[in-house]
């Protein structure tokens, strides 16, 4: 019966959202266009060559979870072929060329025939689904060609729909995946107590992922060409409700000499022009002509893609955005991993590492700018209790890795290809 309601409540949500292309978002069209698109991408796999593996991820925040197990894939596996899907364009956009799989797709939305076709025509030897973007119809086109599931960093909480009434038919199918990797022992003991066995506490792989990054070349030259011998804060992934928050505080701070470093997570030509209009300082902005940089200016707007983790390595704070409330918290891990004290806006319950750094000490709660030049008072007068919040962030991380180990070490166990 569960099953069937929600067929139905897909079919309805397909027929209702479709035609929201044409006068939604550019991001709803993508949603939808990409997906007429799977099907030929697909033709790209070698029909010589029947050694595949699939890996699934909602978005690019899931993406960055499983890639420690997808880059492991490639390297223990080089004679299979990858296909990579996603649901989202914040994670199809930018990997879609990804050296990491053969194939990068939208997955087609979960109906019953899109799923059989999706899996005949993948033939996976596996498959790893990251988190918890779990689809009921794939689950069931895999268990019917006996083809094993895993799942990667999966985390639960007991008001999940799935632990509620509605929710039987996906435990059922909890229940026939091979494994399942949750992040924490909260979330084990959840499935343990609805007979869900094949589980284990593995952790985050996210947490090697920075980690990694600690070992990796992270100069950059227009960075260094930037820099002075003060103070230099980073306001990383912002939104312009995060640039509000900041304007005065770094129209007041450029004039004691504090360099500030925005790098948008929209680059939105628009707003670009707005904050660096309302920049009182020398501000230059950066699109990846490094002849531009001159030792003059104060603010640095990182008009390009790519480089925020590794401009991280070269701040002294960090604000990072989304958290004022446009989206959600974005990547607290990697200023945390450089050790850098942190400050974030109100919007964080959904981000586990954003509670625990919070109740550590590590990250601070900012809401109005007011907020901001009163911490960055203190930071120039001692920086001292801020340089312990960069050392408890950068433990922080040190003791939540190791979670690729766990899950590669079981797999090698466990996969059969």
């Amino acid at each position: 019966m569960g099953q069937l309601l929600y067929n139905t409540l897909s079919v309805l949500g397909q027929l209702t959202l479709r035609p929201l292309q044409w006068v939604g978002s550019r991001k709803l069209r993508e949603f939808w266009v990409g997906r007429t698109e799977t099907w030929a991408r697909l033709q790209a796999l070698d029909p010589m060559n029947d050694k595949r593996l699939w890996m699934h991820c909602a978005s690019l925040g899931e993406f960055e979870q499983g890639r420690p197990i997808l880059e492991w894939l490639r390297k223990q596996y080089p004679e299979h072929q990858i296909v990579l899907s996603f649901f989202s364009p914040s994670g199809y956009g930018p990997k879609k060329n990804t050296p990491l799989a053969d194939v990068v797709v939208y997955l087609p939305w979960d109906q019953p025939s899109n799923a059989r076709k999706f899996v005949q025509t993948v033939a996976p030897g596996a498959a790893f689904m990251v988190k918890s973007d779990l689809w009921p119809n794939y689950l069931i086109a895999l268990e019917q060609r006996q083809i094993p599931c895993y799942v990667i960093a999966a985390g639960f909480k007991p008001k999940h729909w799935i632990f509620g009434p509605a929710g039987q038919f996906m435990r059922h199918r909890l229940r026939k995946i091979r494994h399942v990797f949750v992040q924490n022992q909260d979330s084990f003991t959840l499935l343990k107590q609805r007979a869900i066995d094949h589980c284990s506490v593995s952790g985050d792989p996210r947490y090697d992922r920075v980690t990694a990054q600690l070992s990796q070349d992270n100069e950059l030259d227009f960075i260094d060409a930037f820099k002075q011998k003060g103070a230099c804060i980073i306001l990383g992934s912002t939104w312009p409700e995060d640039h509000d928050l900041w304007l005065p505080a770094i129209n007041q701070f450029t004039e004691l000499g504090v360099q500030f470093i925005i790098a948008p997570h929209d680059l939105n030509p628009d707003e670009i022009k707005r904050l660096s209009g309302k920049i009182t300082a020398d501000c230059l902005i950066y699109q990846g002509e490094p002849d531009v940089i001159n030792n003059r200016a104060q603010v640095l707007v990182v008009n390009t893609i790519g480089h925020l983790s590794r401009i991280y390595a070269h701040a002294d704070l960090a604000y990072v955005g989304g958290g004022m409330g446009h989206s959600g918290l974005h990547n607290i891990l990697e200023p945390a991993a450089f050790g850098l004290p942190i400050m974030i806006g109100p919007v964080f319950s959904k981000f586990p590492e954003a509670i625990d750094l919070i109740e550590r000490g590590g990250v601070l709660v900012i809401k109005r700018a007011t907020d901001v030049i009163d911490h960055l008072e203190k930071f120039l007068g001692d920086n001292q209790p801020y340089d312990q919040m960069g050392a408890i962030n950068s433990n922080y991380i040190k003791d939540m890795s190791g979670a690729t180990a766990r899950i590669t070490e079981l797999l090698k166990e466990d996969l059969n290809l």
